[in-house]
């Protein structure tokens, strides 16, 4: 892979792991999504502008963005590892990304459980007449 195909595909995984649609970061950055998109596959080249905005789309700075790091596409979401074990080979940028998905998911499973146990309190009452 060379450097213009990993940074591409950096990008993809930055806006998955954000949850971002190609038609959001398309209007972050002013283009249409079909012109993201392009960017994301390698085939369009980004601009030192388009680069800045994206850093600041995800809290990091343009060089810590542009930064190839190959541990960051062999396990770009921290699956198999907890907060303890991310990579210490990754770059600030990157273990911040892994704390920032691990905090959003610790966010949801809280308000999933939640949301089963106040369903499960309702089931339990006796119905009124």
């Amino acid at each position: 892979m060379n450097l213009t195909q990993k940074f591409s595909k950096k990008l993809k995984i930055l806006r998955e792991i954000n949850n971002y649609t190609q038609e959001y970061v398309a209007r972050v950055l002013d283009i249409s999504q079909n012109a993201y998109s392009l960017i994301e596959k390698g085939t369009t080249k980004i601009t030192l502008d388009r680069i800045e905005v994206l850093a600041e789309l995800y809290k990091t700075s343009p060089s810590e963005l542009i930064n190839i790091n190959d541990n960051f596409y062999n396990n770009p979401t921290g699956v198999e590892s907890q907060h303890s074990n991310i990579p210490p080979s990754l770059s600030s940028f990157e273990k911040r990304m892994y704390e920032q998905t691990i905090s959003r998911l610790e966010i949801d499973i809280e308000k999933l459980y939640n949301l089963i146990n106040q369903l499960a309190s309702n089931m339990s009452k006796p119905e009124q007449a």
